[in-house]
């Protein structure tokens, strides 16, 4: 590996021979995201294929467990907009063919994420509303209108061994997290966690943490929690606040828990914020899962 090359350099096409300088931009300090034409002039990561889906600037993709499904969604005002697209990623070589369109919300969706068996999507958005759709009939299971007082960021399920019923989280601008429960029939919220700033992001462990049910939260402040649940309840409770000396310094944007599970009790779980940083944190269990959570 450390044979191959660092990056590429791909010169312009103009009407001038003049060589052009070989210096490696890519590595200059930047405080954006690198743009399209950077990336293909400067990186060894070129661009493969195109999909043209919706009418304005994405928002959120995801794609299934499986790797078979990718779901996009825009910036949107209007319900015809807000729509999700689902792409298949076997096409057998017709490229990256849509095979449905999600309808159910009225403003942007910001976020979406499969079941663990890939069989329901859940997603929020700006409306306040969070939707459920069978992704077997692309069917609208159910929509949750103002499921919250202000918009919901982000959404998590919870591991499938946690109960008979699906259980998910949804984090808002309201300053709380719901946990919600239900099947294909009905859907209801049976817990309501309280913090004292807006809630940014969440995310599950994807499996049970010993007898418990581990939720990350994060916080438009940067502060981050971790709560958890006992197999059998349904009240979430704070275990662990991270020390704020070594949080983000603003909003937390994403959470999300390294796959592939824990070693003796510890776990590790990345958050990245607007403060332009990515922070790895471990974080050790008690031996049902209800312990002190350490970093």
């Amino acid at each position: 590996m450390q044979n191959l090359p660092s990056a590429a350099n791909l010169p312009v096409l103009s009407l001038s021979n003049k060589a052009e300088s070989t210096e490696h931009e890519f590595l200059s300090p930047s405080t954006i995201p690198p743009l399209e034409d950077h990336l293909a002039r400067y990186t060894l990561s070129p661009e493969l294929e195109k999909i043209y889906a919706h009418p304005s600037e994405l928002l959120a993709i995801t794609t299934s467990h499986s790797g078979s499904l990718i779901v996009s969604t825009c910036k949107s005002s209007t319900p015809e907009n807000a729509v999700i697209r689902v792409h298949t990623t076997d096409a057998r070589g017709a490229g990256h063919a849509e095979i449905a369109t999600l309808k159910g919300h009225s403003l942007s969706v910001v976020r979406m994420t499969f079941s663990g068996d890939d069989q329901v999507l859940v997603s929020v958005g700006r409306d306040r509303s969070w939707c459920a759709f069978d992704m077997n009939t692309f069917e609208t299971l159910w929509v949750q209108h103002k499921a919250h007082a202000r918009i919901i960021w982000d959404v998590s399920f919870a591991p499938s061994d946690f109960s008979v019923e699906r259980v998910f989280a949804t984090a808002s601008r309201d300053k709380t997290v719901k946990i919600w429960r239900g099947n294909k029939k009905t859907w209801k919220c049976v817990c309501t966690v309280k913090f004292a700033e807006a809630v940014t992001a969440c995310a599950f462990v994807p499996e049970m943490v010993g007898e418990s049910a581990v939720l990350a939260v994060g916080l438009e402040n940067g502060r981050m929690y971790i709560l958890s649940c006992l197999m059998g309840e349904t009240e979430f409770r704070v275990l662990h606040a991270f020390d704020e000396r070594i949080t983000h310094a603003e909003a937390v944007n994403a959470v999300g828990w390294r796959p592939g599970g824990g070693v003796d009790g510890r776990w590790e779980v990345a958050s990245c914020g607007d403060d332009c940083s990515v922070r790895i944190y471990t974080v050790h269990f008690g031996t049902h899962g209800n312990g002190e959570g350490k970093h």
